[in-house]
């Protein structure tokens, strides 16, 4: 009888048999005893709810795929924060973080006007510029399936501390989203509590946390002192995620930090903030 028309148990038990008699060498990693050592995986995910999407587009790019610069009609420009507060004027070309939009009345204007999110300008702080006051700006467009209303809202506002913040996430970071922490001094803790320190404080609302592809990018910012609404999911819970971050880039040294889910007091897009801005970290 072939091997071909053998029943299954029968090759079964000759496979057995043959590896039994298979002879062993001290290269073989079947046989060592000794287990291939592994790295965990730890790339992120696309999205982890529908809250908290990820791969987000960044800057606006050209033709080319190169980051677009948007001029000045008439430099310098005041940039704002969330609470429509002048932080300080630039005059160079920036970065604008695309879909970042919001209308508002700033202070010592009797009007609102649109404002696209710039990032960094002139190498130093982020915030609204008004589209209008840019050459060739954007379209004020969004993608209306990130950061949807939540069900509810809580009734009890929380009040934003960013020195607390800073004293609960300096020396921290996170990796990147190929799992690894990058080259430099990004994905610091600090990062996502105080900046600008002083009496023009703000902290950031950020598209997605940084538990996804291409997370942590801001949309939006918050005075310090002002009020952040936390949103709540269908069961009346808090929307939460939280993000593994590690002191002094060791990744025996993990620390959870908690983000909610939420919009400013005086504000209208959600997204997410940092817990240790308003309490426990």
């Amino acid at each position: 009888m072939s091997l071909r028309a053998a029943p299954s148990a029968v090759v079964i038990l000759l496979c057995t048999a043959l590896l039994a008699a298979a002879p062993t060498t001290s290269t073989s990693p079947v046989t060592s005893g000794v287990a291939p050592a592994t790295q965990p995986d730890r790339r992120l995910p696309e999205r982890t709810s529908k809250y908290n999407v990820g791969d987000l587009p960044g800057r606006y790019r050209d033709a080319d795929k190169r980051i677009k610069l948007f001029a000045m009609k008439t430099p310098p420009a005041p940039l704002y924060d969330g609470g429509g507060r002048e932080i300080m004027r630039f005059s160079n070309p920036v970065m604008l973080n695309v879909g970042a939009f919001k209308e508002m009345t700033v202070a010592g204007s009797a009007k609102p006007r649109w404002y696209a999110w710039a990032w960094r300008a002139d190498r130093k702080l982020s915030g609204w510029v008004a589209v209008d006051d840019l050459v060739d700006p954007p379209r004020v467009e969004a993608d209306q399936t990130r950061n949807p209303a939540p069900p509810a809202e809580s009734d009890k506002p929380l009040i934003i501390n960013a020195a607390r913040g800073l004293e609960q996430l300096r020396g921290l970071r996170h990796v990147s989203s190929d799992g690894n922490f990058p080259a430099g001094a990004g994905n610091m803790g600090e990062h996502y509590t105080s900046r600008n320190p002083g009496p023009l404080e703000y902290v950031y609302l950020l598209f997605a946390v940084p538990t996804v592809q291409r997370g942590g990018v801001a949309k939006d910012s918050i005075p310090d002192g002002g009020q952040f609404i936390p949103a709540l999911d269908e069961n009346g819970k808090l929307i939460t995620e939280v993000l593994t971050m590690y002191r002094n880039d060791d990744f025996n040294q993990p620390v959870p930090v908690t983000f909610l889910y939420g919009r400013a007091g005086n504000g209208k897009l959600y997204g997410w903030l940092a817990r240790a801005n308003v309490g426990e970290r």
